[in-house]
This record gives C-alpha cells, structure tokens and sequence, in this order.
C-alpha cells in the first residue's frame, strides 16, 4: 500500500484506529528493544485516535461542535506528540550514526493547514451573527 493511501485509512471507521494501534505497538517495541525502560501504550494511542476521529466528522459553528474541534485539535495534537517523542527516543538510543532530528517541510505545512484550520473556524465562530 502507498504511504498516501495508508495515512487516508485514518478516515475508515474502525479500521483507522486498528493502524493507530498497529503503529504504536510497532513504535513501542522498536523503542524498547533499545531502551527497555521507555516505552508506550499502544492502547493510549489508538484511544487518542478515535477520540480525535469521532470529533472529527463534523462541520458546524455551533458552540457545542467549536468545543467538539477543540477536544479534536487536543486529541490529535496529544497523539502526535506522544508518538512522536517514543520515536524520536528511539532515534537518540538505537546503535549506529546519530539522525538529525528536526522538522521537515511537510511537517511544516501539516502544521500550517491544522493551524489556520483553528484560526479560521474560532474566527467564524468569533465574527460570526449572534445565536
């Protein structure tokens, strides 16, 4: 499966937390075969997943939905990072040549449209006629 299509199997009910689960147990092994101390819950992480999934599937200024895409932005946010740091903990124990940690330019764009995303919609939520 393309790289493209596998991150799309977010989006599949149910199926998308199941790879969320599949990438944080592989995550978790990976890090403790080389730090036995210092692993994560792949459980945690597929949670974090169908959280941010179920608030996910709406589009509404509604103030219920607005705290909904909080929740969504949180959760999602809270994923990344908590998988993001097993790996990078990774990178730093494993033998061999150290890896540049840093930001790629997708990295940056991924961020760019999540934040306008929440700018955009607390703005219209902000401006938008009195209920």
């Amino acid at each position: 499966m393309s790289p493209f299509a596998h991150a799309l199997s977010i989006f599949v009910p149910i199926y998308g937390i199941w790879q969320a689960f599949r990438h944080f147990t592989l995550i978790d092994t990976v890090r403790r075969k080389v730090d036995p101390a210092h692993g994560i819950d792949a459980l945690t992480g597929a949670i974090g997943t169908g959280i941010w999934w179920l608030t996910f599937t709406h589009y509404s200024t509604e103030p219920i939905f607005v705290a909904l895409d909080a929740i969504e932005l949180t959760a999602g946010a809270a994923v990344i990072v908590y998988g993001q740091r097993a790996l990078n903990g990774y990178w730093r124990s494993r033998p061999g040549p150290p890896v540049a940690e840093g930001m790629t330019q997708l990295d940056w764009v991924a961020i760019s449209v999540a934040a306008s995303y929440a700018l955009f919609t607390l703005i219209g939520v902000l401006a938008g006629p009195a209920s």
